[in-house]
C-alpha cells in the first residue's frame, strides 16, 4: 500500500488541498479543480465566453442535460458546499435530489449527478 500522506477530515478541505473529480461510469476520467470560493460546474457556453471550472462539455453535457450554468461548488469555512442553479434536469448527492438553490455539504467520495452525469468527488493534497 502506498502511503499518500495525511488526508482531510471527510468534510473539511482547505488550500492547498484540491479536488479530483471522476466523470462517468466504468471508464472514469479524472479532473483536478484547485480549490477556490467559487467553482461552477456547467458547459461552456458556444462563444466560449464563459466556461465553468467544471466544464462538463466535453463529456456529452448537453446530451446528458447539464445546464450551461448547472451548479456551483463553494468554499466556506473549512468546507464545500454545493447548490443547484435552478437547473433543468437537476442535481443529486448520493441519490438526493437538492433543491435550487440551497446549499449542501460535501464529504469526500460523495457521488454526484449533474443532469445525467455521475461524478465521484475526492478531496486530496497536491504533491509536492
Amino acid at each position: 500500500m502506498v502511503d499518500r500522506g495525511p488526508r482531510p477530515p471527510s468534510n473539511l478541505v482547505a488550500p492547498p488541498w484540491r479536488l479530483l473529480v471522476q466523470i462517468g461510469g466504468e471508464n472514469r476520467t479524472s479532473v483536478g479543480l484547485q480549490v477556490q470560493e467559487q467553482m461552477l460546474v456547467g458547459r461552456a457556453d458556444a462563444e466560449g465566453k464563459m466556461v465553468p471550472e467544471l466544464d462538463l462539455g466535453p463529456y456529452d453535457g448537453l446530451r446528458n442535460g447539464v445546464s450551461r450554468q448547472h451548479a456551483e461548488i463553494t468554499y466556506e469555512d473549512g468546507a464545500l458546499y454545493l447548490r443547484d442553479l435552478n437547473s433543468t434536469n437537476g442535481t443529486r448527492i448520493n441519490g438526493f435530489e437538492l433543491a435550487p438553490e440551497r446549499a449542501y455539504r460535501l464529504r469526500d467520495g460523495d457521488e454526484l449527478e449533474f443532469g445525467r452525469i455521475q461524478v465521484v468527488i475526492r478531496f486530496v493534497r497536491p504533491s509536492r
